[in-house]
């Protein structure tokens, strides 16, 4: 039997116990309205025109821990590529959240989002980066500000993965005349995002409202000035015992992606089981997948990880991490053509 060369490659990297690798801090990147941290890390053996993986962290998390315990860091050395990571400061939000739920932050050119696409810029102007691989990921806060820069800008992003997030814009009144939502939200200055919470089902038990398609992807379209010619390809990932994010998230996030799209074939053409977990896969008419949704019933608020897998993958025993048999980011590496 014969394998590609670079899938044994892969494979025999991967193979190797997982090191943690070092970031280098970006300090002056230009630009930084949202007040961020900036961090790098860098393959060993760097090719031409690499893939950039940029990589946003959950709450009470930083970049440093965010890299190794998902496994990105080991992928990033194997495939190879860039792995911009992005870090909250208490300064900001004292959970460490990046501020997905602020206008002031969720707005093309503003805040916590330009800041995010400066550190692109300054990453594609510094490395051997291929800007038409560009990709995109987070878990929980980290989810939902990647659910914002896919809306906000992309035509920049090839690819995107939401992990225990939320609908763009999804901060927004409950009904016609909701008075517990205004109140929350005028209190910002001592609760901060307490009226998202309540808004999009996080910690408040909850669900989401159950808005139409049209209705999701028109929140996306009303801040774009030209809506892209081809979305970027997104996996969604969402645990059913998630106690954090109410999972019916999940139907939502669909719902946005699958209205910012009319050409995706209304029935997903796959409903599968894999290793526990329920796969939909929704692709155009020309037959290219655009768009995966994975739910994990037995999933709390975590990363999917597998570090006894061969290639091993992330820290089972890490915060917001879930050792199982699914290792997410490299599931989410195939989805977007980076991985073997």
């Amino acid at each position: 039997m014969h394998f590609p060369v670079k899938s044994m490659l892969f494979a025999s990297i991967m193979a190797l116990p997982a090191p943690v690798f070092a970031l280098e801090e970006i300090v002056d990147f230009g630009p930084n309205p949202g007040g961020l941290r900036m961090f790098l890390q860098r393959p060993s053996q760097p090719v031409d025109d690499m893939p950039l993986v940029v990589a946003l962290h959950g709450c009470t998390m930083d970049a440093e821990s965010f890299d190794n315990e998902t496994g990105l860091a080991a992928l990033g050395e194997a495939v190879p590529f860039v792995l911009l990571l992005a870090q909250q400061i208490p300064e900001n939000q004292s959970n460490g959240c990046f501020r997905w739920y602020d206008k002031s932050h969720n707005r093309p050119g503003l805040g916590e989002s330009a800041s995010l696409l400066q550190m692109i810029d300054h990453a594609l102007d510094t490395d051997e980066i291929d800007p038409e691989r560009v990709h995109i990921m987070g878990l929980s806060a980290g989810g939902a500000m990647t659910s914002v820069m896919l809306a906000n800008y992309p035509s920049r992003f090839a690819g995107g993965a939401i992990i225990a997030g939320l609908p763009f814009d999804c901060n927004r009144p409950r009904a016609a005349f909701d008075g517990w939502w205004s109140v929350l939200r005028a209190s910002r200055r001592f609760l901060d995002g307490a009226d998202a919470a309540y808004a999009c089902g996080v910690k408040s038990g909850l669900a989401p409202v159950d808005r139409s398609p049209k209705t999701w992807a028109g929140y996306v379209t009303d801040v774009l000035e030209t809506p892209p010619a081809v979305w970027p390809r997104l996996s969604i990932w969402q645990g059913g015992a998630d106690d954090t994010v109410h999972p019916h998230n999940l139907d939502e996030l669909t719902d946005q992606w699958t209205g910012l799209q009319p050409d995706l074939v209304d029935i997903p053409e796959t409903d599968d089981t894999v290793d526990g977990a329920t796969r939909r896969v929704w692709r155009l008419t020309s037959g290219d997948a655009r768009l995966e949704t994975w739910q994990i019933e037995t999933l709390d608020h975590a990363v999917p990880v597998n570090q006894n897998a061969t290639p091993p993958c992330g820290i089972g025993s890490a915060d917001h991490m879930a050792e199982g048999t699914i290792c997410a980011a490299q599931k989410i590496l195939q989805f977007w053509g980076l991985a073997p």
